[in-house]
């Protein structure tokens, strides 16, 4: 008998897990425009939904350029067209001709940092959860540019939390 409950309890203390779930797309290089502006976009809905211990993350990998420009856009699509307009746009990070920026709605605010205009360059953003809005519906990443980006963008929301399990 006592093997046995001290089975369970071992059980038990191993049984606390840390446990991590996301949701995550990749959008590899963007078909070529149409447009005399170069801007060619695509737009995807998630959920955000409530609760704390989330981040976003959003990771950007780009052929660097003097007129290369790669955006990656978060917030809620108000009209429910399914694009997601500058209105409606909470959270833009990216390149843009030499420099890495995010802008914030909220924050008022463009936060700049200069790159190299050539070679191909990784960032990523992090965005933690109390800045993040539970209503926020859509990204859309967009490229302009006349040069080759060969942009790569994923983004991922990640929960993190503990969870019990008993046997």
């Amino acid at each position: 008998m006592k093997g046995r409950r001290d089975m369970k309890t071992l059980v038990c203390l191993f049984a606390v897990l840390f446990s991590a779930s996301s949701f995550a797309v990749d959008v590899s290089a963007l078909p070529p425009s149409e447009y005399a502006d170069t801007e060619v976009s695509t737009n995807f809905v998630f959920a955000v939904g409530e609760g704390g211990g989330r981040r976003l993350v959003f990771s950007l990998e780009l052929e660097a350029g003097t007129t290369n420009n790669v955006e990656v856009a978060i917030g809620c699509d108000a009209d429910c067209d399914g694009w997601l307009s500058l209105d409606e746009t909470a959270l833009a990070v990216g390149y843009d001709c030499g420099e890495w920026f995010a802008r914030s709605a909220a924050k008022d605010c463009v936060t700049i940092s200069n790159a190299a205009v050539s070679g191909t360059f990784r960032r990523t953003y992090e965005v933690r959860s109390r800045h993040i809005d539970p209503a926020w519906n859509l990204v859309k990443v967009t490229r302009r540019g006349l040069g080759a980006s060969n942009e790569n963008v994923s983004f991922k929301l990640v929960e993190f939390g503990f969870g019990v399990k008993i046997w």
